[in-house]
């Protein structure tokens, strides 16, 4: 959240303001149904509710007036009932007052000469708008008209934090359907992916100990093993960093990375499997390039997308691009392989998928090495992309915060 005692006044109110997610939203009938009242109860044909920017005026909800939402903030009353120390403020006749008599909504339409209004407080003590009611004749509120305003006033705070309230919760009902969908699919792929390996491996065994296998048989089942046993150890390591993660979320560190440095320490590590494919490792990472992050978080990002890149690509080149933008760091993982359609990908991180696609050395995966990669990114804040065409490479683009 951000520092509000380091921002002027008005800042902090505009902050406010836009924190409560309310601008440009459609009309809705809580708040309708609020400013019906407002003018039954004080007896006028114009009640608004009004949210003030720093030049203009939006209505959120109106009754009784038929021009646009918008209006400048210098036409409107909102500065006066927001000087005010008192949480009302009113205005028996508008032709007569020194301050209105010229204004463009006394002179013309809508004529205004009584104006009510109570200013909207957010739970920070910050004037976001108005609830205010008006009325092109002079009128003066009872003592129990100016009550009822100020009790809507308040109702409509409740109703914002009640809607800020409502779409959290959904982003969270969201979040939560999302991990346990997950956690489905991890317990299906260990079901398949770890139990099957290990069966093979134990059938492999029993037929040598029966003498039920030649030489010949007995090796060309045991390479068959090595591989899935293989497979079996990326995806336990793919579960491993998974879990660490879940218990890293609240606890992601943010120092200074020499992007530079950790990708060619990455590329080095990744040497050794890419120089079997023939695959040349290239860092075009600019050397200057510094990026407060979470190391363990980076490097897991690379890591992946490296491996995932050298899986699909041989006698081809893979590489590392970064850059700042402003407050940004844009970072590429390209490669020259095989690529993919559109099918496959826009599924890579849905989740949903219990098959990957074999590499071009026949390599088999989880899956979860993207999704996991997807995962980090989203915790620091970040997106993927991803450009590609079958049979002509494939690139990641990831932006996050610098």
């Amino acid at each position: 959240m951000q520092n509000l005692t380091m921002l002027t006044s008005e800042e902090q109110r505009l902050w406010d303001l836009y924190n409560n997610e309310i601008m440009e939203t459609a009309h809705d009938e809580d708040f309708d149904d609020i400013v019906k009242l407002a003018t039954q109860i004080c007896n006028v044909p114009i009640s608004l509710i009004s949210l003030v920017e720093t030049g203009r005026q939006w209505l959120k909800a109106k009754i009784g007036i038929n021009d646009d939402d918008n209006s400048t903030r210098e036409t409107s009353f909102f500065d006066y009932a927001l000087e005010q120390e008192q949480d009302f403020f009113q205005v028996d006749d508008a032709s007569k007052d020194i301050r209105f008599f010229n204004n463009p909504l006394v002179t013309n339409a809508p004529n205004i000469r009584f104006y009510a209004g109570v200013p909207l407080v957010s739970k920070n003590g910050l004037k976001l708008g108005t609830l205010c009611v008006i009325n092109s004749v002079p009128q003066h509120l009872t003592d129990e008209q100016s009550f009822a305003l100020k009790v809507l006033a308040k109702q409509v705070i409740k109703l914002l934090d009640l809607r800020l309230s409502n779409k959290e919760l959904m982003a969270q009902k969201a979040r939560l359907k999302q991990q346990a969908e997950m956690q489905n699919r991890i317990i299906s792929i260990i079901a398949h992916d770890v139990r099957n390996p290990i069966a093979s491996l134990k059938q492999i065994v029993d037929f040598n100990r029966n003498n039920d296998l030649t030489d010949a048989e007995a090796k060309e089942l045991m390479d068959m093993a090595e591989v899935h046993l293989d497979g079996t150890l990326d995806l336990l390591s793919d579960l491993l960093n998974w879990g660490k993660m879940q218990i890293a979320s609240n606890k992601l560190e943010n120092k200074p990375i020499d992007l530079y440095k950790m990708v060619e320490d990455k590329l080095s590590k990744a040497y050794g499997n890419a120089s079997i494919k023939n695959n040349k490792l290239v860092n075009l990472v600019d050397k200057e390039l510094i990026v407060n992050s979470d190391p363990n978080a980076v490097c897991f990002i690379i890591r992946n997308l490296l491996s995932n890149a050298n899986k699909f690509t041989e006698n081809g080149i893979i590489t590392v691009y970064a850059q700042r933008e402003k407050d940004k760091v844009l970072i590429s993982v390209s490669d020259t392989g095989v690529g993919m359609d559109n099918d496959v990908k826009d599924s890579l991180f849905d989740g949903k998928g219990k098959h990957t696609t074999l590499g071009t050395h026949k390599e088999k995966g989880s899956g979860l090495g993207l999704l996991f990669t997807k995962d980090y990114i989203d915790l620091l804040g970040g997106t993927i992309s991803i450009k590609s065409n079958k049979g002509q490479g494939t690139t990641f683009y990831i932006e996050m915060k610098a």
